[in-house]
């Protein structure tokens, strides 16, 4: 009877490397080989509910890479293994960087679950703790955080949480200036903290859910003013501008 249940039964994908596993029933979007020296990996056109069980490269096993819902528990996992990596290491830097990531996480783990005022208090938090390492640290990237907290939003919480992780952060960027108070030129982490706040805005105008919004013509507005900026235009990339050219055809000289 054991064996007729794993049959017939809902088939359950293997273990990640770093431990997660999935419930039964659940898709795999793609796999990875199990030798970290091989490399090996690949994508499905669709999810299925199974993976290979060699790599065809090296002849060692694999683990999946799980479809959505399901690659939002692979993800904390690995997360977790990586902060434990670098707290043991004491690399302090990859520390901080990682437990950035799982208060993102942790945003849209509270959104998934229908806990909006947690997933509101963390965002607050993660807010102050980025201000703070900006801070601290004028190399810190910020714009990358900002960025998956806003795709997160989206993706399990809808338009309007996505606006509450935009507006503070469109004030913050104007409010600092240039390079939030550097120079562009030479400071690459400005820059990417400008073309993470572009494209943010460029996610929420691409959601289906957004095409009737109140607020779309206030997202626009925040997109072309500040891929206007003077300090800015020049850093954004050919798909930055695509999207712009959307919006408006005239985007970079302003008409």
């Amino acid at each position: 009877m054991e064996i007729l249940h794993r049959l017939l039964g809902p088939r359950q994908l293997p273990p990640t490397r770093d431990g997660y596993q999935a419930p039964p029933g659940a898709l795999a979007a793609g796999w990875r080989c199990d030798d970290p020296d091989c490399g090996g990996s690949g994508y499905f056109p669709d999810p299925r509910p199974g993976i290979p069980r060699r790599c065809g490269e090296c002849g060692s096993g694999t683990y999946p890479v799980h479809a959505w819902p399901w690659w939002h528990g692979e993800r904390g996992a690995e997360l977790d293994a990586l902060l434990s990596g670098a707290e043991r290491e004491n690399d302090v830097y990859l520390a901080l960087l990682v437990r950035f990531h799982l208060l993102e996480w942790t945003f849209e783990d509270h959104l998934m679950k229908g806990h909006r005022r947690d997933a509101l208090v963390t965002l607050e938090d993660t807010d102050a703790r980025l201000r703070v390492a900006m801070r601290e640290n004028p190399y810190f990237t910020e714009g990358s955080h900002r960025f998956g907290l806003v795709l997160g939003a989206l993706r399990s919480g809808g338009p309007d949480i996505a606006l509450r992780v935009l507006e503070p952060w469109v004030a913050l960027a104007h409010e600092q200036g240039p390079g939030y108070g550097r120079d562009l030129e030479s400071d690459n982490a400005s820059r990417t903290d400008y073309r993470c706040l572009v494209s943010s805005c460029l996610e929420w105008l691409g959601d289906g859910r957004t095409g009737s919004h109140p607020r779309r013509s206030t997202v626009v507005a925040w997109a072309l003013d500040t891929a206007r900026l003077p300090h800015v235009r020049n850093w954004l990339t050919a798909d930055h501008d695509t999207g712009l050219t959307r919006l408006d055809p005239g985007w970079q000289s302003g008409r």
